[in-house]
């Protein structure tokens, strides 16, 4: 009788466990499928041009931060923290960032040449990054705020 009782509190174990890390698996998986749709979401608006839909990616209340790595050795050249108010004020006035952001560039650099058709994204944790050999070539940082996916920081080896 008493081999019986250790299967049955074995099982009943087992029973208490799932159910108790079962919740918390199945929101992590939701908040992995989450970030993978945030980050849809703004490759979508970014080969699009969609104002609204790039600047949904940010919060509104927390800045995020701009890091610029200079070529050949990827050191920091310049870092900026960069708030929504400032992005959105850009966006009205289709200069700074919207150029940044939205305008194809005339033989310069900007953020949409990373965001092309075709162009492959790996993700490492809440940072996808263009180039898995070398993150810092190009990369997006999330963090989630009040239930959503926003942009933490991004960078890469461009002077923006």
């Amino acid at each position: 009788m008493l081999c019986k009782d250790k299967k049955i509190i074995g099982v009943a174990g087992l029973v208490l466990a799932l159910a108790l890390c079962l919740p918390q698996m199945v929101v992590k998986a939701e908040a992995n499928d989450d970030l993978d749709q945030a980050m849809q979401t703004f490759v979508q608006a970014i080969r699009s041009r969609n104002s609204q839909g790039v600047l949904a990616a940010f919060s509104r209340t927390t800045p995020w931060r701009y890091v610029d790595y200079e070529p050949p050795d990827l050191k920091q050249f310049t870092q900026k923290t960069v708030t929504y108010a400032e992005v959105a004020r850009d966006f009205k006035a289709r200069t700074g960032w919207y150029q940044y952001f939205l305008v194809d560039p005339e033989g310069g650099c900007n953020i949409r040449e990373e965001f092309r058709p075709g162009m492959k994204w790996h993700r490492r944790g809440t940072t996808f990054v263009r180039h898995p050999d070398n993150p810092k070539v190009f990369y997006l940082k999330w963090r989630q705020e009040g239930g959503k996916w926003v942009i933490a920081e991004f960078g890469g080896n461009f002077v923006g």
